[in-house]
């Protein structure tokens, strides 16, 4: 049975991209901001992020920068990263965004997995993206900066490129089935994978997930810019005119003075900012009365956390469910109704399949198995991964998600387990085998599985190993942790280790790690029971 979403259809022009909007944006309302900053107050107009973008796509033009090419954007979230991005789509380019957090070696591997030309990495950062380039065989002068960098006199910073005052170079429209946006997705292997999103995808899914959005004129720009939903929510600010405050870091009270400040009724953000919300002591010094929903997704959030919130401040909290391969959300909770644990219906455009784990079967309403979608927002595939395409899509072009979950009879889609196995730790992917490989270096283990551990006093799920040490050897749960440490970016980090005598395996050698996962689940629940 293919679940058809309960929104019917709406329009999708075959013609436009994000562009178009910024143009039009740009036309009608020139002087309305478009990005703020929240810590310094710098604005940037319509008009501004109109003609930034077209100086920035001109000076990197005269770079030799061209269509089709591949580029970097590594930075934490800051005004400038939304005028570049729109920059790299105008000419043609891929923009392959990179975490702040990583390390040189991380950030190498995705340069060199990407097949990156050139890095454009906030000043802050460019010490990393520097040692990073050098690693993955990228020229320094290839190395662009936001701001200016006090590493390297000698490198380009994006202002540089925008003082030059370049004539705007002769380009072709641009195709909205291009690829113009490369984040990485990590699946349950340590090597991430490329995810391909047209300029038609994200425009399809900012039009979609903003069909029932009602008008407002800001949004707060808290989720990490080089996440797919930060992305898709710049294009919905875009389409919608909504203006963006944009917070750099998360900081308590930078982050309640902003939503007060700016009158922020409609908080789109990731599952800690919710539990921030539901316990932090900071929030009594704010009247935040006028915040009337919450928007979450990437970790399931207890029904307890949606009341706290409510109690607390009177804000409704609504999960979604979407996956990067669909620029973000496929399915969205309703302002007014929901069901609890639900993640809302299929947005409109959208289809489901839920397929039997065993059998293969496709389901009916309120049975349980996995998840396939279909949706104009979907991705055209992996990145030189010609073999996990293969299996991920269907010949009829729906997309196999790996999460586990059923629909109900009125459409509400409810995801019960996740195949993938991720651990997902403050709104960050970690994938378990990568910190396994990290684990396997360490001279006193002979073996090691990671899986979703539970922080008992938040209720957040975090990394944790468990781990067998080599005959003879010594080692405890602090040095372990202190290893894996030193060699990922901080959201990696194992937060808990457990030894064990041995790690359960099939006959061929994999990893079994559901069985240790319910192992550990259920040693949780034992620990949590009131």
């Amino acid at each position: 049975m293919v679940f058809k979403s309960p929104h019917g259809i709406i329009p999708i022009p075959e013609d436009q991209t994000a562009w178009n909007w910024l143009e039009k944006r740009a036309d009608d309302t020139p002087d309305k901001p478009a990005y703020i900053c929240a810590i310094t107050e710098r604005t940037l107009t319509w008009a501004d992020v109109y003609h930034q973008a077209r100086k920035i796509c001109a000076g990197l033009a005269s770079q030799g920068i061209k269509k089709g090419d591949i580029v970097t954007l590594h930075s934490f979230n800051c005004i400038e990263y939304p005028v570049i991005f729109m920059a790299l789509m105008r000419l043609g380019v891929v923009c392959s965004s990179a975490s702040p957090m990583f390390n040189e070696e991380e950030l190498s591997d995705q340069l060199k997995h990407s097949d990156t030309v050139a890095i454009i990495s906030h000043a802050k950062l460019v010490a990393t993206a520097v040692k990073a380039a050098s690693l993955s065989g990228i020229d320094s002068k290839h190395v662009y900066t936001i701001g200016r960098a006090e590493v390297s006199a000698s490198l380009t910073s994006i202002e540089d490129l925008m003082a030059k005052d370049i004539a705007f170079p002769n380009l072709p429209p641009i195709d909205p089935d291009d690829v113009v946006a490369m984040p990485f997705s990590s699946g349950t292997t340590a090597r991430p994978k490329g995810v391909q999103l047209t300029g038609r995808a994200l425009f399809s899914g900012a039009l979609m997930s903003s069909y029932s959005e009602k008008d407002m004129e800001y949004t707060v720009g808290i989720l990490p810019f080089f996440h797919v939903l930060a992305t898709l929510l710049f294009h919905t600010a875009m389409f919608r005119g909504w203006g963006t405050i944009v917070v750099p870091r998360f900081d308590p009270d930078d982050y309640l003075r902003a939503i007060c400040k700016y009158k922020v009724w409609n908080l789109h953000c990731a599952p800690p900012i919710v539990q921030f919300m539901a316990k932090h002591p900071a929030v009594d010094n704010y009247d935040l009365s006028h915040v009337k929903y919450m928007g979450a997704g990437g970790a399931p959030l207890g029904t307890e956390v949606e009341q706290a919130v409510f109690n607390r401040i009177g804000a409704k909290v609504g999960q979604g469910y979407g996956m990067t391969e669909f620029c973000g959300p496929v399915t969205m909770p309703a302002y007014e109704t929901n069901r609890p644990g639900s993640t809302g219906q299929l947005l409109p455009n959208s289809e489901a399949l839920v397929q039997d784990l065993n059998t293969g079967e496709y389901l009916g309403p309120s049975q349980t198995g996995e998840l396939l979608i279909r949706t104009p927002s979907m991705m055209k595939g992996y990145y030189k991964s010609t073999e996990e395409n293969r299996k991920v899509f269907t010949e009829d072009g729906f997309c196999h998600t790996g999460d586990v979950g059923y629909i109900d009879e009125d459409g509400f889609v409810f995801i019960v387990d996740r195949l993938k196995e991720m651990i997902k730790y403050k709104g960050h992917q970690v994938a378990p085998a990568e910190l396994e490989d990290v684990l396997h270096g360490h001279p006193a283990l002979a073996d090691s599985c990671c899986v979703r551990g539970k922080a008992l006093d938040s209720g957040e799920e975090i990394p944790k190993a468990f781990v067998v040490v080599k005959d003879g050897a010594s080692v405890t749960a602090e040095d372990v942790m202190k290893y894996v440490t030193g060699k990922v970016a901080p959201y990696k980090r194992i937060r808990q280790v457990e030894f064990i005598d041995s790690i359960p395996k099939t006959l061929s050698g994999k990893i079994l790690r559901r069985q240790l996962q319910v192992q550990e689940d259920q040693k949780v629940k034992v620990m949590t029971a009131p």
